[in-house]
C-alpha cells in the first residue's frame, strides 16, 4: 500500500480496527481479548494513534514475542498474523476472529469487550449475556448416565494410581479427588462420572459414545486397499498403549552392525508416535460419534487422522507456538499416565524426536476437512548405515539434533562452513558455529582456517562407516586430505570410504598415476603419501 491508500482504508480506529506503536504484552493482550469478545478485528502495530505509521516488522522475534503472549490468553479466538508494507515502512497485523463458543480474558483474568473505538470492561449484566450467549458446555465435562458406584474397581484403582491418590482415601475422599480432576461432577447429591470420568473408568462407555476406538490399517507397498485391520478400545489410556505399540511392532527395525557393535533401529522414534497417537485421542472431537481414529501404515510413511479440525486459536502455521485442549480432562489423565506431554509442548516433543532420529519432518494438515492428519515419514534423507555410524560417535560426546545432520554431511566428505550449516539446517550464525565448535571440542570434526575463514571436515582418526557411501567424483579429495596427515593403505581407505579393495586399489593407482601421491613399499607393506607438487599446490591454497 501507499500512504495514501492505508489512510483511505484505515481512516481511523473503529470497532474493528486498533492501533498500537510498540508491543506491550498488556495491551496486545487486552486488544486481542476484546476483539475476540466482540466480532473480531485487527491489530496494527507501527502505527500511532493518528494513523501515522511508524513501523513495526514482523521479523521472527516479535513473531515468537507475539505468539508467547497469545499462549497467555484464556481462550482467544483464531489469531493469524501478518506483514503489511506501507511504501518503505512495515506494519505488523494481528487478526483476531470472535471466539464463538467461550468468553476470552486475559493472563491476569480481565474481562474487555470491543465497544466502537474503545475496549471497555466486560462485567455484570454484560458479561452474562455474552456467557449465555457462548455457553457450550464441552464433551468430556459434561455428566454422562454413570455414577461412581459404576466404576470399574481395577479401573479406578489405576486412575487414582495415576492421579496419586492416596490409596486410603474413603469413597466420599475419593469423589471429591476425582472431581476436581474433572472425572466426577455433582448432580442432586450424587457423584456422577463426567464423560471423561466414564471414558477411563466404564468399560463399555467408549462404545455408548460411537466410534471412540483407534483403528490401525496396514497397507503393503504400492496398495491402495489394506491387507489387515485392528481396532484398539477400551479406555484411552489403554487405546494409546496398544496402538503405539502395534504400530511399532509393525515397523520393526533395521539391523546394523557398525564394527563390533549391533545397533537395532527403530523405523519412527517411538516418543513421538505414542505422541502423535495421544494427540489424536485426547484432541479427537467425540461428538464426530460415527468417526474413529484411523491409522494407515505404509513402508514410506505413517498417517494418523483425528476427528475434528484444529481447535481454535491453533492452525497448521502457528501449531509450533499456539495451543489449545478439546478435551482438557482427557489430556489431563493421559498425562497422568505418562503417555502425553504436558500442555504446549506435544507438538514440540513430535518434532524434536524426528529431528533427534535424523528423520524427515513431519506434517500436520486438516485434512480431510474437518479432521487433523498428522504424517510421520518412515523413509529418511539419512540411511540407517549412517544413523548407526552416527551412534558410535555419540560415545564420544553427546550430540544434540543439529550436531548429527551436521557430522553427516561431514562424514559423506563435505567440507563445512558456518553458511553452509546455517543453509542445511535453517539456522541462525550463532547456533551453527556452536555446532560445528562442539564437533570440533569433541575431536569428531577438524577445523581448518580462522574466524570468517574456518572450514570444518570429518577429523582424520574419525572412521567412516561402510555403509556411508560417496560419489566417486568425490573420493579423491577426501583421499588427499588423509594423505596430507600421514601414509595411508588400502585397508584404512576401505575402511574411511567404505570401498572394496577393488574399488580401492583402483582409486589410489589414479591418484598416483595423477602425480597426486607417491606409493612406498609392495604387496602388504605398500603404503601412499602425498607427492611433493600436491603438497605444494596445497600449501599454495591454504
Amino acid at each position: 500500500m501507499s500512504r495514501g491508500e492505508f489512510a483511505s482504508a484505515f481512516p481511523s480506529e473503529s470497532h474493528y480496527v486498533e492501533w498500537k506503536t510498540g508491543s506491550s504484552r498488556p495491551e496486545i493482550q487486552k486488544a486481542v481479548v476484546a476483539f475476540s469478545n466482540a466480532d473480531g478485528g485487527v491489530v496494527m502495530l507501527g502505527v500511532n494513534d493518528k494513523g501515522t505509521i511508524t513501523g513495526k516488522p514482523l521479523d521472527e522475534g516479535l513473531k515468537k514475542k507475539i505468539w508467547e503472549i497469545i499462549q497467555e490468553i484464556e481462550s482467544p479466538g483464531s489469531v493469524e498474523l501478518h506483514s503489511l508494507r506501507v511504501e518503505e515502512s512495515y506494519v505488523t497485523v494481528i487478526s483476531v476472529a470472535e471466539r464463538l463458543d467461550a468468553v476470552a480474558q486475559t493472563s491476569d483474568g480481565t474481562l474487555v469487550i470491543r465497544r466502537g473505538k474503545q475496549n471497555l470492561p466486560l462485567k455484570g449484566g454484560a458479561f452474562v449475556g455474552l456467557v449465555s450467549q457462548r455457553q457450550q458446555e464441552s464433551f468430556d465435562s459434561s455428566p454422562s448416565r454413570w455414577s461412581l458406584p459404576d466404576a470399574d474397581p481395577s479401573l479406578l484403582a489405576q486412575v487414582c494410581e495415576a492421579f496419586e491418590f492416596d490409596p486410603g482415601l474413603n469413597s466420599q475422599d475419593t469423589a471429591d479427588a476425582l472431581e476436581e480432576r474433572g472425572m466426577v461432577v455433582r448432580a442432586a447429591g450424587n457423584a456422577m462420572l463426567t464423560k471423561a470420568g466414564a471414558l477411563f473408568l466404564v468399560p463399555t462407555a467408549p462404545r455408548e459414545f460411537g466410534k471412540c476406538f483407534v483403528e490401525v490399517f496396514r497397507f503393503p507397498e504400492g496398495a491402495t486397499e489394506h491387507d489387515q485391520r485392528t481396532v484398539f478400545d477400551g479406555t484411552p489410556a489403554q487405546q494409546v498403549d496398544a496402538a503405539t505399540a502395534r504400530i511399532d511392532e509393525e515397523l520393526g527395525f533395521d539391523l546394523v552392525v557398525v564394527g563390533l557393535n549391533r545397533h537395532e533401529l527403530k523405523r519412527l522414534p517411538v516418543k513421538a508416535l505414542r505422541e502423535v497417537v495421544a494427540n489424536a485421542v485426547a484432541h479427537r472431537d467425540y461428538q464426530l460419534s460415527g468417526s474413529a481414529v484411523e491409522v494407515h501404515i505404509t513402508p514410506r510413511e505413517v498417517l494418523v487422522t483425528s476427528p475434528g479440525g484444529f481447535i481454535n486459536p491453533v492452525t497448521s502455521e502457528n501449531l509450533r507456538n499456539a495451543h489449545a485442549a478439546r478435551n482438557r480432562h482427557v489430556i489431563q489423565a493421559l498425562r497422568a499416565f505418562n503417555l502425553a506431554e504436558d500442555a504446549g509442548r506435544g507438538i514440540r516433543v513430535i518434532l524434536d524426536e524426528m529431528a533427534a532420529d535424523l528423520r524427515t519432518e513431519p506434517t500436520f494438515t486438516e485434512e480431510p476437512p474437518g479432521h487433523v492428519t498428522v504424517r510421520l515419514p518412515v523413509e529418511s534423507p539419512v540411511s540407517p548405515e549412517e544413523r548407526g555410524w552416527v551412534r558410535e560417535q555419540e560415545a564420544r560426546a553427546t550430540l544434540r539434533p543439529e550436531d548429527r545432520r551436521v557430522l553427516i554431511e561431514a562424514a559423506r566428505g563435505m567440507e563445512l562452513t558456518n553458511s553452509a550449516v546455517r543453509s542445511l539446517l535453517g539456522i541462525d550464525s550463532a547456533p551453527a558455529r556452536q555446532s560445528l565448535q562442539r564437533l570440533r571440542d569433541a575431536g569428531i570434526l577438524e577445523q581448518i582456517g580462522e574466524r570468517g575463514g574456518a572450514r570444518y571436515r570429518i577429523a582424520p582418526s574419525i572412521q567412516r562407516s561402510a555403509g556411508i557411501r560417496l560419489d566417486f567424483t568425490e573420493m579423491p579429495s577426501i583421499v588427499l586430505n588423509m594423505a596430507a596427515h600421514g601414509p595411508i593403505t588400502n585397508s584404512t581407505l576401505r575402511n574411511r570410504l567404505g570401498l572394496s579393495r577393488q574399488e580401492a586399489v583402483a582409486l589410489l593407482r589414479a591418484l598416483t598415476k595423477n602425480g597426486l601421491l607417491e606409493m612406498h613399499g609392495s604387496r602388504r607393506g605398500s603404503h601412499y603419501v602425498l607427492s611433493g607438487s600436491a603438497r605444494a599446490e596445497r600449501d599454495r591454497s591454504r
